[in-house]
């Protein structure tokens, strides 16, 4: 039944990891079904965004927006992301350790400033769009702070694809992010299905479970910077950008965390979400479904991260 959800790992489920199966085109199958339902849930939600967004998103796979809030919201929120902090849970990934709030309803509560962000309509119809679903995007405060050591020790700064299905992620930035912060960084268009990404999605689902990388034999897939010529990705901006900046991502598109200078960290009110690629239509912005799907990020984020003591 994996086969019909939202489950990417070839390491861990033996049908998805298949060589045959794959070779029959299993894997090319499932993302195919996936992008075309998610486009049409897409289709749904794109009567309340500009035109001029849908063209943006469409072409390069995110959004950017500079001065998304008014000058006060933002430095209340700025105030609340340094100083009010719910409980912290944080996690190391080679020379990175990222610290991170789940900001639930009972948080929100607590804090007005993020709260008048998340119930924002405008910037809620983007997250949304881009997420294919009408429920609540899931908000966190987060941390990314570099420690120095090896780089090639965060999997985070090797290009990558989150899953083989459309997701979204989002950043708001809550102060400057200078080139020696390790900022996000996108491949532009990679989001898009081709016939070169296809084949290319094929060749590494006959791998499957001998995927050399861990990460891509659990269904995300890393890709070297020098192969993406071939594939006709020619353009990676790196988002080195001022203080409240909004930017919204396809994370199937092939993204990385920039190398940063020991030390440094920057600051964020970060957005996900992801659900199951082949429900037909957008789910609805019904609480039970809102809370039902809140309860299991907090206990994802619990299982994945160790309590912190203290903010940055």
């Amino acid at each position: 039944m994996e086969i019909f959800t939202e489950a990417k790992s070839f390491e861990a489920n033996p049908i998805l990891g298949n060589r045959l199966l794959n070779r029959l085109g299993l894997h090319v199958i499932r993302l195919i079904m996936a992008r075309l339902i998610t486009a049409f849930r897409r289709w749904i939600l794109s009567w309340n965004i500009s035109s001029a967004h849908r063209r943006e998103f469409r072409q390069k796979g995110y959004l950017r927006i500079s001065n998304v809030l008014p000058p006060e919201l933002f430095k209340r929120l700025q105030d609340e992301g340094e100083h009010c902090w719910p409980e912290i849970r944080a996690f190391i990934q080679g020379d990175t350790t990222t610290r991170i709030a789940f900001l639930d309803q009972e948080a929100l509560k607590q804090l007005p400033a993020a709260r008048m962000l998340c119930e924002s309509s405008s910037i809620r119809d983007l997250l949304t769009y881009v997420a294919s679903t009408a429920i609540r995007p899931w908000p966190h405060f987060l941390r990314v702070c570099n420690r120095g050591g090896e780089v090639n020790d965060d999997p985070q700064k090797h290009f990558h694809s989150d899953t083989f299905h459309p997701t979204m992620k989002a950043w708001l930035f809550l102060e400057d992010v200078t080139a020696d912060k390790g900022p996000f960084q996108y491949v532009e268009g990679s989001h898009r299905l081709t016939l070169k990404r296809l084949c290319w999605e094929y060749r590494q689902s006959i791998q499957g479970r001998q995927l050399n990388e861990r990460y891509a034999a659990r269904g995300s897939l890393r890709i070297a910077e020098s192969e993406l010529a071939s594939l006709d990705l020619l353009h990676i901006q790196t988002f080195d950008v001022p203080a409240n900046t909004l930017v919204i991502a396809d994370t199937s598109g092939f993204h990385r965390r920039g190398e940063a200078a020991a030390g440094s960290s920057r600051l964020s009110v970060y957005f996900s979400s992801r659900l199951n690629p082949y429900i037909p239509f957008p789910l609805p912005d019904f609480e039970p479904i809102n809370r039902f799907a809140e309860k299991q990020v907090a206990k994802q984020v619990a299982s994945t991260t160790t309590r912190a003591t203290s903010n940055e």
